[in-house]
């Protein structure tokens, strides 16, 4: 049987076949959060280098208490001495486990930044990090992104 539109026309749904729907949870959005939750904090977004879960203006929702580092996600990351390291005392970065060549049962952790003030387009990797180490440096992971009640 052909649907048919109320002019009597068959639906251009018939035309095309079901696709079913398949579950996907690497791909996620980020919560929109309008009240800041509790331990929890809001940090800047610098540029679009995070797009399109984080734009430029922005305010990322982090939070505090997970800070233990995941494949692929968003974290906040901080720098104790900034004339050793980037320079930034803060930054959104992604996280990224790599294996090495030599040894593929050793792995590190390496943050993925962006670097606004050097122009569109330039990052920073560091690393690598080992998971403890990696811990202590990550402020929290990014859970949202904070926009106020009306």
């Amino acid at each position: 049987m052909t649907r048919r539109t109320s002019a009597g026309r068959p639906s251009p749904a018939s035309h095309f076949p079901a696709i079913p729907f398949e579950h996907q949870p690497e791909l996620r959005a980020l919560m929109m959060f309008p009240t800041l939750p509790p331990g929890h904090m809001t940090f800047p977004v610098p540029d679009d280098a995070f797009y399109p879960h984080l734009r430029r203006g922005e305010f990322a929702v982090v939070d505090l208490a997970d800070h233990q580092p995941a494949e692929g996600e968003l974290f906040l990351i901080t720098y104790r001495d900034q004339r050793i390291e980037s320079g930034h005392v803060y930054a959104l970065c992604a996280m990224h486990l790599k294996r090495s060549r030599v040894d593929p049962a050793r792995t590190s952790w390496y943050a993925r930044h962006s670097l606004p003030e050097a122009g569109a387009g330039v990052t920073l990797s560091e690393g690598p990090f080992t998971t403890e180490h990696a811990a202590e440096k990550l402020v929290g992971r990014v859970v949202g992104v904070w926009v106020p009640a009306r």
